[in-house]
C-alpha cells in the first residue's frame, strides 16, 4: 500500500505574489531560460518536466514509470507549483536541496513518498531554530526522473519556489561528483529521515559530515535501517549564493542553469509529439550538442552489485553490430563490440529512447517487473542511444577523475568482456569523428 501522503498536515508558505508570476505557455518558453521570469506550474508541466529530466539522465536518476506513480500519487491536478529564474533569487532567502534516495522496488510498494518532505520540514525548522529565514528556495540535486520531480511535489505541498538550474545537469553516480562539491560549498548539516509511519511518526539524524563521501555513506547506513529509504537535506545557503545576475556572475560555475526548463521544453515535445524521429529534429533545432550513436533492439540486461551500487551492462544489437552500455545507477560508458571501440563515456551522457514512441528509459525500466513498473521496457524493445556532450562545467579535471574511477569499478565488474579501461576521457566529438569515419 502507498503510504498516504496527503494526509500529512503542511502549512503552504507565501510565494512572494509582489513579483510577476505566468502561468506557463508554449510561446513563453526559451530554449536558454525557460522564459524570462517567475513561473506558475501545473501537474501538466511537472510532468513534461520528468519526461525531460530521466531523458538528461544518462540512464539514471531513477525509473520514468516510479516517478510517474510518485507524481500522480503525490501531486493533485489543482495543485500550483512555482518556479523561479535563477538571476533574480532574493538574496536573504534560505536555499537547500532535498533528495529521496534508496531501493526502487521498495518505491514501488509505496515507500519512500513522505520521506522527502519529512527532511524538508527539519531542515526548516532547524534553520528557524537557529534564528534564520524559513526555507524560501529548493534545487534539484541532479537531472534525473525522480531528484528532478522531489521539489515540485515539495512545492506542491508548501508553495516553496524551485530553481530553474540544478548541480549536475544530468544524474550522478555519487553525492561527490555535483558542482556544489567540486565548488567546496558548505554542506552541512545533512539531515536524513525515514517515512512517517501509521501513527504520525518518522525517525531521523541531524549530522555534520566530513565531506560529500561521509554524507552519502552516512544516508545508504541510515536508509538501511528504514525500508532501504532516506530523505535527505543538506547544502543550506542564501539566494545570494547562487544568484547569477551581472553583479553575482561568478555563482555561475556552481551549478548548471536553465536545465529544469531544458527539461521542460524536451519532455513537452516527446509527449505532445510521442515520435521519435520528430523528436530527433526537435534536438538538432537544440543548442544541446547531440548525437544518434546507434539503434536497434535490447537484447540483454545483466546487473551484478559492487559497494552497494547496481552496475550492470545493457546489450543492444542492430544484426550487424552490438554495443554494450555500462552503468553504475547512470550509465558511463558505450562500448562497440563489433568495431571494438568506444563510442561514449562520462560526464558525457548516454540516454535512451523508444524508437516506437520516444519515451525515454532509464537502466531501471528496462526488463523490470511489469506489474509494478506501467513503463516497463522489455527485451526486445527498440530504442535509439543518443549522446548528449557533458555541459563545459562537468568537465573540470577533478570531475573527469571520478568519472574515470566509475568507469574503471564498473569494468571490473565484468572482467569477461576484455572491453579496455580508457586511459583518459574522449569528448564526445572527437569519438564521433572517429567512430563514423
Amino acid at each position: 500500500m502507498f503510504n498516504d501522503f496527503n494526509n500529512i498536515k503542511t502549512q503552504k508558505s507565501s510565494f512572494n505574489k509582489n513579483k510577476p508570476i505566468k502561468k506557463a505557455g508554449v510561446n513563453d518558453y526559451k530554449v536558454k531560460d525557460f522564459g524570462p521570469g517567475d513561473y506558475q506550474l501545473t501537474k501538466k508541466d511537472v510532468g513534461y518536466i520528468v519526461y525531460g529530466a530521466c531523458f538528461l539522465g544518462s540512464g539514471g536518476g531513477a525509473s520514468i514509470g516510479l516517478s510517474l506513480l510518485f507524481m500522480d500519487k503525490m501531486i493533485n491536478d489543482t495543485d500550483v507549483m512555482y518556479y523561479v529564474n535563477p538571476d533574480t533569487l532574493e538574496a536573504n532567502k534560505n536555499i537547500s536541496f532535498i533528495a529521496l534516495l534508496g531501493s526502487p522496488d521498495k518505491m514501488f510498494e509505496g515507500f519512500g513518498q513522505t520521506a522527502a518532505l519529512n527532511a524538508f520540514l527539519e531542515m526548516d525548522n532547524y534553520l528557524t531554530g537557529s534564528g534564520q529565514e524559513p526555507l524560501g528556495y529548493l534545487i534539484p540535486v541532479e537531472m534525473g526522473a525522480i531528484n528532478a520531480l522531489i521539489p515540485f511535489i515539495i512545492s506542491a505541498q508548501k508553495g516553496i519556489a524551485v530553481i530553474n538550474g540544478d548541480p549536475c545537469g544530468r544524474a550522478m553516480p555519487e553525492l561527490s561528483m555535483t558542482l556544489f562539491n567540486m565548488n567546496k560549498l558548505a554542506l552541512n548539516p545533512v539531515i536524513l529521515t525515514s517515512d512517517t509511519d501509521e501513527p504520525g511518526h518518522f525517525q531521523k539524524i541531524i549530522v555534520q559530515v566530513k565531506n560529500a563521501e561521509d554524507a552519502e555513506n552516512q544516508a545508504r547506513r541510515f536508509a538501511q535501517s528504514y525500508n532501504n529509504i532516506a530523505g535527505m537535506a543538506c547544502y543550506p545557503m542564501l539566494g545570494s549564493d547562487l544568484n547569477c545576475s551581472i553583479l553575482s556572475a561568478k555563482n555561475q560555475t556552481k551549478f548548471i542553469q536553465w536545465t529544469v526548463g531544458l527539461a521542460w521544453n524536451l519532455g513537452r515535445n516527446m509527449i505532445e509529439s510521442g515520435n521519435y524521429n520528430d523528436f530527433l529534429g526537435f534536438l538538432d533545432s537544440f543548442s544541446l550538442t547531440c548525437y544518434k550513436l546507434f539503434e536497434g533492439t535490447i537484447t540483454n540486461k545483466e546487473e551484478r552489485k559492487i559497494s552497494g551500487f547496481d552496475v550492470g551492462k545493457i546489450t543492444v544489437s542492430n544484426g550487424n553490430e552490438t554495443i554494450f552500455i555500462y552503468y553504475k545507477n547512470e550509465s558511463l560508458l558505450a562500448w562497440n563490440i563489433t568495431k571494438k571501440c568506444y563510442v561514449a563515456m562520462g560526464p558525457d551522457s548516454i540516454s535512451f529512447l523508444a524508437i516506437r514512441n520516444a519515451q525515454p528509459l532509464s537502466n531501471a525500466d528496462i526488463n523490470s517487473d511489469p506489474e509494478k513498473n506501467p513503463k516497463n521496457i522489455p527485451l526486445g524493445t527498440e530504442i535509439g542511444i543518443i549522446g548528449l556532450c557533458a555541459f563545459e562545467k562537468l568537465k573540470n579535471t577533478v570531475l573527469v577523475d571520478l568519472f574515470s574511477s566509475n568507469i574503471k569499478e564498473t569494468l571490473a565488474a565484468f572482467p569477461e568482456d576484455h572491453v579496455p579501461v580508457p586511459d583518459r576521457y574522449i569528448a564526445l566529438p572527437d569519438l564521433m569523428s572517429h567512430y563514423n569515419g
